[in-house]
């Protein structure tokens, strides 16, 4: 029998087993406090739109009596269930969190898969804070290794690859599976990761959002699986037929426990205030704050150049999904000075003011940027106005980001403008002084039960 662990599989399993609340930093905790209250924030207004409705209709019709929550409906269903729904409408926004070296939106699936089985468990507090830490130290370090850029040269969504793993981490924390139950939901994760970027081809924002929703439905379904005996194949990541030769033909497989239990990725994800990809958030940023500066509007912009990493380039160059669409966000982000959900409308992509500013717009990609990526997410422009005026920006991260951090009033902020669409003000401000006070909960529900009309 071996005494030590022989693979990266066992220890990031030995890994989960063992990760403690009281192991965590302060900073860790504080971390996992503004993941959960973004996210929910993010989730709630979902209803109104087309992914979040059908796919709640589908819910409420096949999903079956259980405990669990669809967040901001009456539905009660089993946390499978639940899951899908909630991480469906948690990506349909375009606000969930960015881990940036990662690639992940990684709140959008840890945290659905989470919040139904936390609920029919009664998980603490304590239980979640930690659980969610470890969803980030799992999901974002195997996506790091597997390096999602070449994710994305394959064809594959970092988000629904790597996600799915990170939130069945979480899960089987949740359940309490011992280091064997962890490797046999890893395994049984890697059979059902996936997820193409064929969304990038359409014209709604549905299979986007659905590849949130199936890689958090398949995690809660690979842990409960695993804790009721079923067993997955060992050593998926790195042993033969692993997951980085499925998803990316790279092995870096020591990265996948580098500083592991030192290092908490969640303090690093970057918050998003812009309803668009996070590709186009250091574009929005500089052009906002030059035109504010110097005092121009959209119609003034003779020509209007962005430079992005490479790799960046065919992810947002005038896509027909108008939330991946460079030259769309930032006409309208010009001219509405916000860039939100309602902003993303085909409505307002058709408004020919818009496009007449978005045709002036020409997207490159840049050796130097692409080797700030993924560590920084840069970006650079150049804008040319009518009356001769030029100005020139360079900005390596988004608002949000560690490296350009916001405080917890903002998120509290963009929680309540987000939640407010849905909910009344005092259970609002409920939400907000719960999720303050969550490692002291004896159990989520007293979140959960906050969270319906």
């Amino acid at each position: 029998m071996r005494t030590v662990l022989s693979t990266y599989t066992e220890q990031l399993a030995e890994y989960v087993t063992a990760t403690t609340y009281d192991a965590l930093p302060t900073s860790t905790v504080a971390a996992a406090k503004r993941v959960t209250l973004d996210l929910i924030g993010v989730v709630l207004p979902a209803i109104n739109y087309g992914p979040g409705s059908v796919m709640n209709q589908y819910v409420r019709e096949t999903g079956g009596p259980g405990q669990a929550t669809v967040v901001g409906t009456d539905i009660k269903t089993n946390a499978a269930n639940a899951a899908l729904a909630n991480g469906t409408m948690a990506a349909d926004m375009e606000q969930d969190d960015v881990h940036p070296e990662s690639n992940l939106h990684a709140s959008s699936v840890f945290v659905p898969a989470m919040l139904g089985v936390a609920e029919e468990l009664g998980s603490s507090g304590r239980d979640w804070i930690n659980a969610l830490a470890v969803a980030y130290d799992v999901g974002c370090r195997i996506s790091i290794a597997m390096d999602n850029g070449r994710q994305y040269a394959s064809g594959f969504h970092p988000t629904a690859v790597s996600g799915t793993f990170g939130a069945a981490a979480a899960v089987a924390r949740l359940l309490g599976l011992d280091a064997a139950g962890v490797n046999s939901t890893i395994g049984l994760t890697g059979c059902q990761a996936a997820g193409m970027l064929t969304w990038e081809m359409e014209t709604e924002h549905y299979t986007k959002s659905f590849q949130s929703g199936v890689p958090a439905r398949n995690a809660v379904v690979a842990a409960q699986l695993a804790a009721r005996g079923y067993v997955g194949a060992s050593n998926t990541l790195d042993g033969k037929y692993n997951v980085f030769d499925a998803f990316s033909n790279h092995r870096n497989f020591s990265r996948l426990v580098e500083n592991l239990g030192d290092r908490h990725e969640i303090e690093y994800t970057g918050y998003k205030f812009y309803s668009v990809c996070r590709f186009i958030h250091s574009a929005i940023d500089q052009l906002l704050d030059l035109s504010a500066e110097h005092g121009f509007a959209g119609a003034d912009i003779e020509s209007l150049d962005v430079w992005l990493p490479h790799t960046q380039v065919p992810i947002v160059d005038h896509n027909t999904l108008i939330t991946h669409n460079l030259q769309y966000s930032l006409a309208v982000g010009i001219t509405d000075r916000v860039v939100e959900r309602a902003q993303t409308s085909n409505e307002r992509f058709a408004d020919p003011a818009l496009q007449a500013i978005a045709a002036k717009v020409t997207l490159r990609g840049a050796d130097d940027l692409e080797a700030l990526y993924p560590a920084h997410w840069p970006s650079r422009v150049h804008i040319r106005l009518t009356d001769g005026r030029t100005f020139d920006s360079e900005k390596h991260d988004p608002r949000g980001t560690s490296f350009v951090p916001v405080t917890d009033a903002d998120i509290v902020a963009k929680f309540e403008g987000m939640a407010s669409q849905v909910l009344p003000a005092e259970r609002v401000n409920q939400i907000v002084k719960i999720v303050d006070e969550l490692e002291t909960l004896d159990s989520i529900r007293e979140l959960t039960a906050l969270l319906v009309p």
